[in-house]
This record gives structure tokens, C-alpha cells and sequence, in this order.
């Protein structure tokens, strides 16, 4: 496999990608790297590939023409156009599946660019596609561009001395890597787990399993939802999760609103009314929003915030009225509002509170906690059923 990196920096470049395994796999012929210099193809005297960006503001541009000329002198050498991958944080996020896809190509042309990016013009002639390292700012496109083409040539086959490692690293199965040991098998204290001393090669695989969707659920749970799972890890997970749920609520606290919570808060609240509500137009919570969101500070609102000090849920009161109890639904069934109105109970003497009839689940939960019901009415806003209820201590 061929890259090809347009670059201010070519120095920068090869001196990177020429060491170690990337370098071993270029010198077998696997791989080969090749630093294009744009300003080799300025017609520049003084050999200058920017200028003042049009309309005014702060830093340089690259200019177009010497980046396109460099393109069509590496591009003639080919029997078709080779993709372009531009740097820039306004691309897609790199990933491994996209690794992959690239990883069939035989020729890609990374260009990265410097100062206050590149000409939209050169960007619109050659770039197919444009990649993000991540939602952060560089000083060029070099070091972006190196990890890419480090992480698609360990999916070259023959580059790794051990090709089964490139298939089972970190997000095979769209799952984190499990925890790696060797020798001394105790380092301060600490020993390796008998599990992987023992020689059985079934219980050692299905730990390691456990161990990814364990560190996956704790580090990058988004993964999860992905993941290539079997029903047991299925299972597995789900239990994994409750454990993990019930831990965070012994180890959380309930405490008053910060106005630097809003933002965490009222995406609880959209998203847990959207779904508990399916029978009112979503349009509704959507043009209540920024109404709430100016009221909320002024209110008396406590949230949940875990152990890991992320927020999980709120309960809102006015006087001796429940305004509303939210849970997120990443964190729901772990007991969190039930916390949250325990709280309440202890603040007040006595509760009251509006449910909607068809919230069949939230009317449950407070007829558990000793709520009564005592009217029924309709809201005037959605024209939906709803019940007053009331708890007394």
C-alpha cells in the first residue's frame, strides 16, 4: 500500500512514519511513504505558498495553485485519480471502521494543511474526503495525517509480525481492548489474575470478553450500541450495567441546581418528555424549552450526580408541588428517582403533583411511594388526562 502526504513539513512526515514496526513493514516492501513538498511547486520566486486571506482576518492561507500542481504531478504517475483525504476538524472523526475502508486502497494522498487552513477553491478541485483526528485544533495536518496512515497500515496483511493482533486490539466487536499482564506475576502488591495463570484457554477467553464489555460499558459506553455481542454477553452486560448503576447511586449525592448544569439538565428534561409523553406532540417540549430553561434557575431544583460526578436526573419543586421528577434513560431503573423523591419528602410535609393518565409508568412509581390520587383533570396546555395525586408524611 502506497501514501502519499502533501505537506509545508516533508521532513516532519518521513521521519515519523520511517521507525519502528511502519518502518520495518517499508523496507519489506509492504508499505511505502512519500512526502510531496508543496513549495516545490510554487511559481513563487521566493518559494512562498500563502497570503492574506480576502475579506480580512487573523493568519494566512495556503493558496490553491501550489497545492493543486503538486496534486496533478503526483496524480499523472497514476492510471486513475487517487482519493484525497484533507485534515481539518470539520471532517468526519476518524474511526476504525473507516480505517478499514481505507485500508483497501492502493494509493492515498493525504493533504494537510497550516497557518489558517487551505483555499476553499484547491479544497473543491482535489479532496474526496475530509477527516478529523478529533474535536480539537493543531497546528498542521502532519500529525493527523501520520496516526491515520499508522492505524490503516497495521491493517495491511504482514505488517504486524502477529496478524491476529490487528483483528483482536481494541475495538474488535466494537469493544475496548481487555486488560493485558506479563511477567513478574505480582508488581506492588498487585497480581496478575489467576484466570489467566490457569492454562484454560475457554475461561480465559470468555474473561477477556467479560473484561472489554466491562471497560467498554466504564470508558466508551457509546460503543455498546454497536457491539457484536452474543445473547450470554448480552446478558453479561445488562447485569454489568445494573451492577454498575445501583453502585453509582450509593456513591452519588442529590444537591442544589448550578447554573453549569443547565445544559446537562434540560437534555434530561427534553428527552425524557419526548418519551414518556408519546402521546403529545414532540413540537410541544420543543417550544416549552427555552421558556424552562430561563424559569429552572429560579426554582428550587436538586439533581442526582453520581460518583463520577455526572448528572443523572433532577426533581423540581414549587412550594409543596412535585414540578417533575427526570431520570436519564442511560441511568434509569437504578433507583435514582426514588432518591430524588425520598429528598423531596424529607423537605416537605406533604407532596402534590400532576401525572398524565397515559404515563402508565410514572403513575405506577408514585402510587409505590404512597401517593393518592385525587382528582382527575384535563391540561388546559396539551388537552391530555391528567391525575393530581398527593403523599402526606
Amino acid at each position: 500500500m502506497n501514501f502519499h502526504v502533501l505537506t509545508l513539513f516533508p521532513e516532519m512526515v518521513m521521519n515519523g512514519l520511517n521507525t519502528s514496526i511502519l518502518g520495518r513493514a517499508a523496507a519489506k516492501g509492504l508499505l511505502s511513504f512519500e512526502a510531496v513538498n508543496i513549495r516545490d511547486y510554487t511559481l513563487e520566486r521566493h518559494g512562498k505558498v500563502d497570503d492574506y486571506p480576502y475579506g480580512g482576518g487573523a493568519g494566512m492561507v495556503m493558496q490553491a495553485e501550489p497545492i493543486y500542481r503538486a496534486y496533478e504531478a503526483l496524480s499523472a504517475r497514476f492510471s486513475a485519480r487517487p482519493r484525497v483525504i484533507y485534515m481539518t476538524p470539520q471532517g468526519r472523526v476518524f474511526t476504525q471502521q473507516i480505517a478499514k475502508e481505507l485500508a483497501a486502497e492502493e494509493e492515498l494522498v493525504f493533504l494537510c494543511g497550516h497557518y489558517e487552513g487551505v483555499d476553499e477553491r484547491a479544497l473543491e478541485l482535489i479532496a474526496t474526503d475530509y477527516l478529523s483526528a478529533g474535536d480539537y485544533v493543531l497546528t498542521g495536518g502532519e500529525l493527523p495525517a501520520m496516526m491515520m496512515i499508522d492505524c490503516i497500515s497495521r491493517l495491511v496483511p504482514g505488517v504486524l509480525n502477529n496478524d491476529v493482533s490487528a483483528e483482536f486490539e481494541s475495538f474488535h466487536d466494537n469493544l475496548l481492548e481487555y486488560p493485558q499482564y506479563t511477567r513478574p506475576e505480582e508488581f506492588m502488591g498487585r497480581k496478575v489474575p489467576e484466570i489467566l495463570l490457569s492454562g484454560h484457554h475457554a475461561n480465559i477467553e470468555k474473561w477477556r470478553r467479560e473484561q472489554s464489555i466491562i471497560r467498554t460499558l466504564e470508558r466508551r459506553p457509546k460503543l455498546l450500541e454497536e457491539a457484536v455481542l452474543s445473547k450470554k454477553e448480552r446478558e453479561f452486560l445488562e447485569k454489568a450495567r445494573k451492577e454498575r448503576q445501583a453502585e453509582a447511586v450509593r456513591t452519588g449525592c442529590i444537591r442544589k441546581l448550578r447554573e453549569t448544569d443547565l445544559e446537562c439538565v434540560m437534555r434530561i428534561w427534553l428527552e425524557a418528555n419526548k418519551e414518556a409523553h408519546f402521546f403529545i406532540p414532540a413540537d410541544y417540549w420543543q417550544e416549552n424549552y427555552e421558556t424552562v430553561q430561563k424559569l429552572l434557575p429560579q426554582a428550587e431544583v436538586y439533581v442526582y450526580e453520581n460518583g463520577s460526578g455526572r448528572i443523572e436526573g433532577f426533581i423540581g419543586l414549587a412550594d409543596c408541588c412535585v414540578a417533575g421528577i427526570f431520570v436519564d434513560k442511560a441511568a434509569r431503573s437504578a433507583g435514582i428517582g426514588k432518591r430524588l423523591l425520598e429528598h423531596a419528602k424529607g423537605l416537605r410535609p406533604e407532596l402534590t403533583l400532576h401525572v398524565y393518565r397515559e404515563n402508565e409508568r410514572a403513575v405506577r412509581f408514585y402510587l409505590r411511594e404512597g401517593f393518592r390520587t385525587q382528582e382527575t383533570l384535563t391540561d388546559s396546555d396539551t388537552g391530555a388526562v391528567e391525575f393530581l395525586m398527593r403523599w402526606e408524611r
